[in-house]
């Protein structure tokens, strides 16, 4: 299986991060490249940095999504996500969406943790879109980090294992989701007696699945092209998948 991973945001690594944790959470046979984005925001945190963001991934998507089995939008708020499945014709996975599966099947009540205070809104919203919320405790978000902070991962352990030891105790979950890029990679390392859910992991648990059972992909993959027809000021790539698409 051969994997691709779409970063919308500019922070190369982030992308990196998450191409370790998805390699790492791949089955042998599974081949995973990662691009990043090249114009946006570093960090995806506000509804105009989604907007961006969206614009990217179908950018990104159109450039470099040739040739491979599934994709992976490798950014928390899965901004983008419908817009390019219309562009492709194979499965293409979100983070929020992968992991909400994963916490459900989990059963219970699961709370999400990510970070940046301002983004709780965005994210419970987000949430609405994968569940009715009846099994979603809470969405907890650490103060904004810094950037050294969040490319120090053992500091960033320390204050993600401080976070979810809090909301345990305030929202009595069963589980948590690290819904961060950043966070990739960290849940098999923090000392809490809770099940907690990488983001990343979760994806590329789909993605597999999406390959090996294809109906089982037909719910992450395209049912209707968008219309064929002229755009103006986007890349030569994106025009001439407009191009490709069905005249009706």
């Amino acid at each position: 299986m051969n994997f691709l991973l779409i970063n919308p945001n500019t922070s190369e690594f982030v992308t990196e991060r998450a191409l370790c944790a998805a390699r790492a959470a791949a089955s042998q046979a599974t081949e995973i490249d990662a691009v990043t984005g090249t114009f946006g925001a570093p960090i995806i945190n506000s509804e105009a940095d989604l907007a961006i963001g969206a614009y990217s991934a179908l950018e990104l998507a159109a450039k470099h999504a040739h040739d491979y089995d599934a994709v992976g939008l490798a950014v928390s708020f899965d901004c983008g996500l419908e817009a390019v499945r219309e562009l492709l014709n194979i499965p293409v996975v979100g983070l929020a969406e992968a992991s909400v599966r994963q916490a459900t099947d989990l059963g219970g009540r699961f709370t999400v943790v990510s970070f940046a205070k301002r983004t709780e809104p965005l994210y419970l919203k987000l949430m609405k879109q994968y569940t009715d919320c009846s099994n979603l405790a809470a969405v907890k978000c650490l103060p904004a980090l810094a950037t050294e902070i969040l490319k120090d991962s053992e500091r960033l352990k320390s204050h993600v294992e401080e976070m979810i030891t809090d909301v345990v105790q305030q929202t009595g979950c069963d589980s948590v989701i690290l819904l961060a890029t950043a966070f990739a990679g960290l849940a098999d390392d923090l000392a809490v007696d809770i099940p907690v859910i990488d983001c990343v992991s979760a994806m590329i648990q789909v993605m597999e699945h999406c390959v090996l059972d294809p109906q089982a992909g037909k719910a992450y993959a395209n049912s209707s092209f968008p219309e064929q027809k002229i755009v103006q000021g986007v890349s030569t790539e994106l025009a001439r998948c407009y191009e490709r698409f069905p005249s009706d």
